[in-house]
């Protein structure tokens, strides 16, 4: 079973990554621009799809990066969802894909948070590296399954 769980985290976190570039990289138009004013997104267009996508995008990035770490440590997850996050808008500019966006950075972050919240929960129930490892591996297919059936939808009929 073990074995079956891990599989399936790996598939899911392949399905994830799939996912996370196809949206920052290739759903985008080809254009550049920054915003560097903080809130000026959410305060233009509230609380959009692209606030609330932004945010969840994010979640399974931090449970991920507080999972991978030897040793938990909550500054380095937190460094990773930042760096991540940065280095999607660089590229979005590098490679004119859509707009960088302090307030992007912001939300994905956010997001990085409670998926590393979410971890601490689960360490917290769990106790074990392992036991909370093959908590996340339910929770990802438990989750990735729809959203992998819901991306094969939207592909096949568009």
């Amino acid at each position: 079973m073990k074995k079956i769980l891990n599989i399936a985290f790996w598939i899911v976190l392949l399905f994830y990554a799939y996912l996370l570039i196809e949206t920052v990289f290739f759903a985008r138009d080809a254009r550049r621009s920054v915003n560097l004013v903080p809130f000026d997104m959410i305060t233009d267009k509230g609380f959009t799809l692209n606030v609330w996508g932004n945010i969840l995008m994010f979640i399974p990035l931090g449970l991920y990066a507080a999972n991978f770490l030897k040793k938990f440590n909550f500054w380095k997850a937190l460094w990773v969802i930042i760096g991540a996050s940065l280095g999607i808008e660089v590229l979005q500019y590098i490679f004119k894909r859509g707009v960088s966006d302090i307030d992007d950075l912001l939300l994905n972050t956010m997001g990085g948070l409670i998926g590393i919240f979410i971890y601490l929960i689960l360490k917290k129930m769990f106790k074990s590296k392992e036991r909370v490892h093959s908590a996340i591996s339910v929770l990802s297919l438990l989750i990735g399954i729809p959203v992998f059936l819901l991306a094969a939808t939207l592909f096949l009929y568009n």
